[in-house]
């Protein structure tokens, strides 16, 4: 089956994708021009990486820091300021996040019409997304916009249907979209290992130690045997024995599982064919609870 975001989870996220502000990630070659920057914060690229309010998720998961590249300078902006500048320092300001790979630029041809884009934000086939433009595009555009930027890049909502014993505590997560930024793959096991008690841990961006300090609490210890019964937990790790991905086993060959961390990113149900497969890569390890049968 395929499943698609709500009406009400494309809300949510037209809401939040696209933060107050304006980044602008630029090298020292793109500041060899004329450019007024009285009304901005231009802040070194060490500094921005170490600042507590860039740090948050929605500024992370938005402009995809990860991605970025050759980056020296931000611009910190207020969203009108933008429009309020020469328009050949504005093409030059939003090229260069096309050619620093920053997130918020999409393809042009990810939009069903893209006459319905203010023209200064479309160039290099690319449109490049910021708060002041976001504002004025209809409800409509923005649902068609992020729609197939879900399918094209994150998640083509491909999942198994839930089994008809599904415990239910899974079943108002299992083959949705998130709303929430950070909730990860390891917060999904948390979560379904407390069966439903602790909510608030799917929502969560859990790290390693935590997660394993948390499998200890819950008596999940690391298993040898080759068949998974339900309520085990596996996870991927890499040659330095990181934990990559984990997943919670829900029977018939089926887990719940979230990959990444992003609003793109749902809950739901993969086979587990599908799931080692797309993990090959990483050998991976069983834990079991003593208290499960």
């Amino acid at each position: 089956m395929q499943i698609k975001p709500s009406k009400e989870v494309l809300h949510s996220w037209i809401d939040s994708y696209v933060p107050k502000k304006d980044l602008f990630f630029l090298s020292k070659e793109n500041l060899n021009h004329e450019m007024d920057l009285t009304n901005v914060l231009l802040m070194p690229i060490d500094e921005f990486e170490n600042h507590s309010t860039y740090k948050q998720l929605n500024y992370v998961n938005s402009y995809e820091y990860w991605n970025i590249k050759n980056e020296e300078y931000v611009i910190i902006a207020e969203k009108d300021w933008i429009e309020s500048i020469p328009t050949k320092t504005r093409q030059l300001i939003l090229n260069s996040q096309i050619q620093h790979e920053r997130g918020l630029v999409i393809p042009a041809s990810f939009i069903d019409n893209i006459e319905n884009i203010p023209s200064d934000y479309v160039m290099n086939n690319h449109v490049v997304i910021q708060r002041a433009m976001w504002e004025r595009l209809s409800v409509e555009c923005k649902e068609q916009l992020l729609t197939t930027m879900v399918y094209e890049w994150w998640d083509k909502g491909e999942c198994e249907e839930s089994p008809l014993d599904l415990d239910d505590f899974l079943k108002p997560f299992v083959n949705t979209f998130s709303d929430v930024q950070g909730a990860n793959c390891l917060a999904a096991v948390l979560f379904a290992i407390s069966n439903g008690e602790q909510e608030w841990f799917i929502y969560e961006w859990i790290h390693q130690k935590t997660f394993l300090e948390k499998l200890k609490q819950y008596d999940y210890e690391e298993s040898s045997s080759e068949e998974l019964k339900k309520g085990d937990v596996v996870v991927w790790l890499d040659v330095n024995d990181i934990i990559q991905h984990a997943a919670y086993y829900i029977g018939d060959n089926c887990f719940f599982n979230k990959h990444g961390q992003t609003i793109f990113n749902p809950w739901k149900i993969l086979s587990k064919e599908l799931l080692f497969k797309e993990w090959s890569h990483f050998r991976y390890s069983t834990y079991s609870s003593r208290n499960r049968k």
